[in-house]
């Protein structure tokens, strides 16, 4: 009976052995990628534009229908998740017929050269007519050093002169130091991933857009909590219009992140 307990305890032990080698390969290669996509993250700032559909190649992406202002998809703020999308797919964005996965109104078609095997910010900006929708390629590598994060902008804003964003580090009420760090952002154009640290007076700092001829317009975003920071890449988004009211209000969007 011995033996027999210890041939078994071997079986035993050797399928635990074999199981934990499969397990740290699946852990190592979870990540790894199809090449043959494109990655996508879509952010719709269309003013009073309702719920839209996605659709690549006339199939529908989003599994529920997606806000043309203020929504994003994947929809994880915090969380870099990204869709994989055929490249150089016939994009659309419609919306539906109550009910159906049929195109009530076409909002934008047309092709936005997305790439196999690169990530991209799709924004939806302006309104009516005017709708467009573009793609600016985002960079996920290399990660920055522990201690910083990266930051960047997109400028969303339709009908609009060139931003630049301001950055006001406020360490105490007494001391307020300005500092631009992104000058003449045109329209549907991104800014450079930009290094800043995470610790520090850099604790206290806020974002405000201002035109290129330095008025302040739209609000005031401050960066995450330090922790969630370290060495993270994120995109701030500039939408509405410059000198709008009401829904057209301009506005700068919360953290997303894209590392």
């Amino acid at each position: 009976m011995k033996r027999i307990h210890s041939y078994s305890f071997i079986t035993i032990l050797a399928a635990l052995v074999l199981f934990s080698c499969e397990k740290n390969e699946l852990r190592l290669t979870i990540y790894d990628l199809p090449t043959d996509k494109a990655y996508a993250r879509f952010f719709f700032l269309s003013p009073g534009t309702p719920s839209v559909m996605i659709k690549v190649n006339d199939v529908k992406l989003n599994g529920s229908n997606t806000a043309g202002s203020g929504g994003l998809f994947p929809s994880i703020i915090n969380q870099p998740d990204y869709a994989a999308v055929t490249p150089n797919a016939a994009m659309k964005l419609s919306l539906p017929n109550i009910g159906t996965l049929n195109d009530s109104v076409i909002i934008f078609t047309g092709n936005i050269g997305l790439a196999a095997g690169k990530f991209y910010a799709v924004t939806l900006a302006d309104t009516g007519v005017d709708r467009t929708l573009f793609a600016n390629e985002t960079s996920l590598s290399p990660v920055p050093d522990s201690g910083f994060f990266y930051i960047r902008f997109i400028n969303a804003m339709a009908k609009s002169p060139s931003l630049s964003l301001i950055r006001i580090d406020s360490a105490s009420a007494a001391v307020v130091t300005r500092d631009t760090i992104v000058k003449n952002l045109d329209f549907k154009a991104a800014s450079n991933f930009i290094k800043l640290p995470i610790s520090g007076t850099n604790a206290n700092v806020r974002y405000r857009m201002a035109t290129s001829t330095g008025i302040n317009v739209g609000t005031v975003q401050t960066p995450p909590a330090t922790a969630s920071l370290n060495q993270r890449s994120i995109t701030y988004y500039a939408g509405g219009f410059s000198n709008g009211t009401g829904i057209y209000v301009p506005t700068l969007s919360t953290a997303i992140y894209n590392q």
